[in-house]
């Protein structure tokens, strides 16, 4: 009886362990698959968005480029730092900003510039570039196969000459070679004389997304040349040719840049008008944001591949306060006919200005001849160094102006404006008193 009673309690205490163990083992084990499991799985994904997000930002500042559209008053200036550091200057505005340009490039702390690009010898393009030249170490120098007879230009060419350069001819197909970003011209298309604006170097630079085109003072004309070159010309800021000026930024180049932001580089107050209203229109009626040097001072454009900031708000497009006398688009629907160039277009396209001798002595006589547009008034200001000198004629009409005694050697520049179909155009040439 004892044996078998002890067989029963036996079988008793060896159930209640097995069955102990067991509660015991596997709530443990379920605990581990729940609590360690999906910890790792947690700690794999934040890993792995860091990495990511470290990634997107290096990307982003391993592509950052900067445009300084430096404010110099009626010119052009403007400096580029690629994502790579190279150091880009289109232009060096005129004479009297040759400091204020090395000035701002030593603020942005600019010890020597890969690529310089004189776009045109106009003196308010080039005049400050010697200056440039003389200060900061340049590696290379880029400009359209043209040629002038003003100091200004002289000066320039003296100053290349003198660093141990040549200069690189800026033409439609030249590409620079600079790391991380496309930089190629894509005008001039063509050669065009003595027209210097047409001549214009137009570089299109584009990083990552994002694209930038900078077209000098190129005109309506140079701006067909390059739509028919079949270049692609899109790009997200442009640069205004001319300052601005009705001569350039024709409605078939606008369709074909597409631009989102435009850049007007003018002097405050300008003596032109520019930019003119035609242009600012133009830029309303496309929702294009507009920003100038001469009411927002220098424009900073900050590029990081795919999207593009700026330093200030776009400036606003004020009806009726501009300063020309161009006329604003009708409220009415305009009867449906052909696309065609007006006749007013055409002539301001080849509106040019000349002086039989741009090297006259002192009280000698020269003649000014305008041809482009016959028969249509114009006024002529001649900028001498101690005073401007206003005078009137008619287009077709050599106009003879006697230079009694002027600074020798100082480039006098004579800008024309012209009156046509309550319109204004301009355009401009120049000598230098012997």
């Amino acid at each position: 009886m004892k044996k078998r009673l002890f067989s029963i309690v036996s079988s008793i205490l060896l159930a209640s362990s097995l069955a102990a163990c067991q509660s015991k083992s596997e709530p443990a084990k379920t605990a581990a698959t729940t609590d360690k499991t999906p910890a790792k799985e947690t700690s794999e994904e934040v890993k792995k968005e860091n990495t990511d997000q470290a990634e997107q930002t290096n990307s982003t500042a391993a592509r950052k480029m900067q445009v300084y559209y430096l404010d110099v008053g009626q010119g052009d200036s403007i400096y580029i730092k690629t994502p790579n550091g190279d150091d880009i200057l289109i232009d060096g505005g005129n004479n009297d900003r040759g400091d204020d340009v090395v000035a701002y490039l030593k603020k942005y702390h600019v010890d020597d510039l890969e690529v310089m690009i004189a776009t045109h010898p106009d003196a308010d393009h080039i005049g400050g570039l010697d200056t440039v030249l003389q200060n900061i170490d340049v590696k290379s120098v880029y400009m359209p196969k043209v040629t002038h007879t003003t100091k200004t230009f002289e000066d320039f060419v003296l100053a290349v000459k003198n660093e141990g350069l040549k200069l690189k001819e800026a033409k439609a197909g030249v590409s620079l070679a600079l790391a991380g970003v496309d930089a190629e011209f894509v005008g001039p298309v063509t050669s065009y004389g003595e027209d210097l604006n047409s001549s214009s170097a137009v570089l299109k630079v584009t990083n990552g997304e994002n694209r930038f085109l900078f077209t000098g003072d190129a005109t309506v004309e140079a701006e067909q040349d390059m739509i028919t070159s079949g270049a692609n010309l899109q790009a997200d800021v442009l640069k205004l040719g001319h300052h601005g000026a009705n001569t350039s930024t024709s409605e078939a180049f606008l369709t074909k840049v597409q631009p989102k932001y435009a850049i007007v580089s003018a002097g405050k107050d300008n003596q032109y008008g520019h930019p003119t209203a035609e242009t600012l229109q133009k830029m309303q009626a496309q929702n294009i944001q507009v920003f100038r040097t001469d009411e927002q001072g220098t424009i900073i454009a900050t590029s990081d591949g795919s999207t593009i900031t700026f330093n200030t708000d776009p400036a606003k497009i004020e009806q009726n306060t501009v300063k020309n006398n161009a006329t604003a688009t009708p409220a009415y629907p305009a009867i449906t006919q052909a696309p065609q160039t007006t006749t007013s277009q055409a002539a301001a396209t080849a509106l040019k200005a000349k002086v039989d001798n741009p090297t006259p002595g002192q009280n000698e006589t020269i003649h000014l001849d305008i041809a482009g547009m016959s028969g249509a008034p114009f006024t002529a200001v001649f900028h001498y160094k101690s005073k401007d000198t206003t005078y009137t004629g008619t287009v077709g009409t050599t106009l003879p102006v006697r230079i009694s005694r002027a600074a020798a050697g100082f480039e006098v520049l004579i800008d024309i404006t012209v009156q046509a179909d309550g319109k204004q155009y301009q355009t401009h040439t120049s000598f230098i008193p012997q």
